[in-house]
């Protein structure tokens, strides 16, 4: 799979990223920001998701309402991970399964012989809106990463991008530790 293209205006990016970046703020500079009302087809949680997102897909100014569907297909997600922990709170991982033991005459010996577990598909449910949660997120610039991009692009001050940088080496433990 294709790297994704770097969006970022921080000085010490290739040029190419850089100047890819600008081409793309002056593309979309009059395109309508994103509606401020979540879409009516959106569940009660999804609306409320939609709501809890929006200042932050405002503020990075690259989200417009062309992005609308990325942006209610990521709400959807997480309604679907809300409803699958629900399901597997209520219900468990996993569930016993019970066979009868029949005899060769047909008569039943022992009604609930344990036979395994069964795993609660809602644990392959959560799992997937997960991680299209995770994916969505980052395409919109809400994960932490994308949020650093993000601070680099909006950023007029060429030393943010440093302060970004400085933290993540702390982070992944190649900083150094001893300020």
């Amino acid at each position: 799979m294709a790297r994704k293209n770097k969006i970022t205006t921080d000085p010490k990016a290739e040029k190419y990223q850089r100047e890819r970046t600008e081409q793309l703020k002056q593309d979309t500079e009059s395109w309508k920001p994103l509606q401020s009302s979540p879409p009516w087809y959106l569940s009660k949680i999804a609306k409320n998701a939609y709501r809890a997102i929006l200042p932050a897909l405002m503020k990075s100014e690259i989200v417009k309402q062309p992005d609308l569907t990325v942006v209610a297909a990521l709400c959807v997600q997480v309604d679907i991970f809300r409803q699958a922990y629900k399901d597997i709170q209520k219900h468990g991982i996993q569930s016993a399964i019970y066979k009868p033991v029949i005899s060769p005459t047909g008569e039943v010996i022992d009604a609930h012989n344990f036979a395994g577990f069964k795993k609660n598909p809602a644990v392959t449910t959560l799992s997937d809106s997960t991680a299209k949660i995770k994916q969505l997120s980052a395409e919109l610039g809400l994960t932490p990463q994308s949020r650093a991009t993000l601070l680099n692009l909006n950023s007029d001050d060429d030393d943010s991008g440093d302060v970004v940088d400085s933290i993540a080496k702390i982070l992944n433990g190649k900083g150094d530790h001893s300020a």
